[in-house]
């Protein structure tokens, strides 16, 4: 179950979206993110290869936003209660960002009841992915796990109840996922825990998001694991560094995975 209030006002971080009120002149990146890599590798240097994905997130964002569907939510989010469940910018973030992966698997820690399964399903029909599962855990009975999601969307959600701990022994979750979102107890130990068990089952190019990255120090510490430096310069090493990219909106982070030989 979520910990704490959910905000929904954006914070300065290491990266940041362009401002939405330019998004209508923007162009979606449509082309496979490892195209997009292999040609920014040959023709950038050293540079990241996934700066594509900043103008196709932002596009992706400022359209739910101001959709009937966000709209639609807010109005099930006040009616039921706002505590604990996250904010319409997190939700926007979340939506695009599963938007631009096209996930055939994703699982999610602390799905509550289903602001954020709501969005990540959302994107999923909206590319037309009418495979793809969304794995959503959810320990507390106390809540009605999924509440907010409309029935439209329910086909391709999977309530899973208990601890997340107990589902990774058990075996019981996918060992190859695409998206892994974390969202349930934002302790310090317990997010580095998920982020540490959830990194290697992420296929190449795999989305590791986590909401409340403000709360402790979790995520900027896993992600120093990942980068590695060359001696002789000091810079990432890209060919060493298990990721591609890495940013903050709001209160989301997230690292898109690089499998390393």
């Amino acid at each position: 179950m979520n910990t704490g209030n959910k905000h929904s006002r954006q914070l300065k971080g290491q990266r940041m979206f362009s401002p939405l009120g330019s998004m209508e002149t923007m162009r979606v990146i449509r082309r496979p993110w490892w195209r997009r890599a292999k040609k920014a590798n040959k023709n950038e240097g050293g540079s990241t290869p996934f700066y594509g994905i900043w103008d196709a997130v932002a596009r992706f964002a400022a359209e739910i936003r101001t959709s009937d569907f966000m709209a639609e939510m807010i109005r099930r989010r006040d009616a039921y209660g706002s505590q604990g469940v996250m904010g319409a910018l997190d939700c926007a973030t979340l939506y695009a960002l599963t938007r631009w992966r096209r996930p055939a698997v994703v699982v999610e820690s602390g799905g509550f009841v289903g602001m954020s399964s709501a969005f990540i399903l959302k994107s999923l029909v909206d590319e037309g992915l009418t495979t793809a599962k969304l794995y959503s855990i959810e320990w507390s009975e106390d809540c009605e796990q999924g509440a907010l999601i409309p029935d439209e969307l329910r086909s391709q959600f999977v309530p899973m109840r208990g601890k997340v701990e107990d589902l990774v022994r058990s075996d019981e979750l996918p060992s190859s996922i695409d998206m892994f979102l974390h969202d349930s107890s934002h302790s310090y130990r317990h997010m580095l825990w998920e982020f540490r068990q959830f990194w290697p089952r992420l296929r190449d190019g795999g989305l590791l998001v986590s909401h409340d990255v403000q709360m402790n120090a979790a995520f900027p510490e896993f992600l120093t694991k990942t980068y590695a430096h060359d001696k002789k310069t000091g810079r990432r090493d890209p060919q060493r560094t298990s990721h591609y990219e890495w940013g903050r909106w709001g209160y989301i982070g997230f690292a898109i995975k690089k499998q390393i030989d």
